[in-house]
Parts: C-alpha cells; structure tokens; sequence
C-alpha cells in the first residue's frame, strides 16, 4: 500500500512538473487527496511534494480571480 502511494505520487508530481503551467493547479484535489492518504497510512510527506501542494493552491486562486468578469 505504502509502495503504491508513492508510485502514484511520483507519477502525478511528474505530470505536474511536466503538464501545461496554465492549468496544472487542476491537479491540488488529487495530490491533496495522495498527501491525506499519506498522511493516513503514517507516512511522511516529502517537503518538496508540501511546497509543490501550496503552489498548486496559489496558482488555482490565482486562476479563480483571472476568470472573474471585471
């Protein structure tokens, strides 16, 4: 199980790191959901994954307040 969280949290930074910057804040609910799983099976959460989880926070705010009409 452990193994298998961090298979797919390596997979989703990679697709983070690698996806379009633009719209890659679509990824926060999932590696949010990865990081409370982690959390949940006692795991630590790798700092770099925590920093990547807050950009992704920043920039879908960030993108909530470009789509709003002036």
């Amino acid at each position: 199980r452990m193994a298998d969280l961090n298979d797919q949290l390596a997979k989703l930074k990679d697709e983070i790191l690698n996806g379009d910057p633009d719209t890659r804040h679509g990824y926060e609910p999932q590696l949010a959901q990865l990081i409370e799983d982690m959390q949940q099976q006692g795991m630590a959460v790798p700092s770099d994954i925590r920093c990547l989880h807050e950009e992704l926070v920043s920039e879908a705010i960030e993108a909530q307040f470009d789509n709003m009409p002036v």
